[in-house]
């Protein structure tokens, strides 16, 4: 058996250049050119049906917990879900309402509610405070959007004013401006 002997090929200069052209077009796969880090906000949550009220998580935060709406025939009816807080799957992982007892009043209708508190103080600056503003915005914006039967009413359209104890008004308000 003979040993074929093998005679370098020498690289001119076009046959470089070809080579580093086919090394590119590898490299450069299907066309798609490499970006950097993209921030396209939160992750996507999307809106769910039916009727959802807020409680506030060991971190501080509000989270909507999905409820019957067959007994909900006016907006203050969440309130006093709301006061009934979490079911016990609920309160253990963590959830709590701040929603206690109380006179409150709820006037107006579909994109624009009222909610009257005449024996709660608020202090806008206090975290607490505005937690329990954000539960009951929040669940009072998903019951007028529940309970529009014309389907027009979208939770996140729902302005909320509130008006407690002392203090005059605040807000009108939105359930984002609580979900940050």
């Amino acid at each position: 058996m003979a040993l074929a002997r093998m005679t370098p090929v020498r690289m001119t200069p076009v046959r470089k250049g070809i080579g580093l052209g086919l090394a590119a077009l590898a490299l450069a796969g299907c066309g798609v050119r490499p970006t950097g880090v993209v921030d396209a906000g939160e992750a996507a949550g999307g809106l769910t049906k039916g009727l959802r009220i807020y409680f506030v998580d060991e971190t501080g935060r509000l989270q909507g917990v999905s409820r019957s709406d067959e007994n909900v025939r006016e907006t203050t009816a969440v309130i006093k879900l709301l006061m009934g807080g979490p079911d016990e799957g609920e309160q253990r992982a963590g959830l709590n309402t701040l929603v206690k007892e109380g006179q409150f009043e709820v006037t107006g209708g579909g994109s624009r509610l009222t909610l009257r508190m005449p024996d709660t103080l608020i202090d806008p600056t206090s975290v607490s405070d505005r937690n329990l503003t954000g539960q009951l915005v929040c669940s009072l914006a998903r019951a007028s959007a529940v309970l529009d039967k014309s389907e027009r009413t979208r939770p996140d359209d729902v302005r909320v004013t509130v008006v407690p104890q002392e203090g005059g008004e605040l807000g009108p308000y939105v359930c984002s401006d609580f979900l940050k």
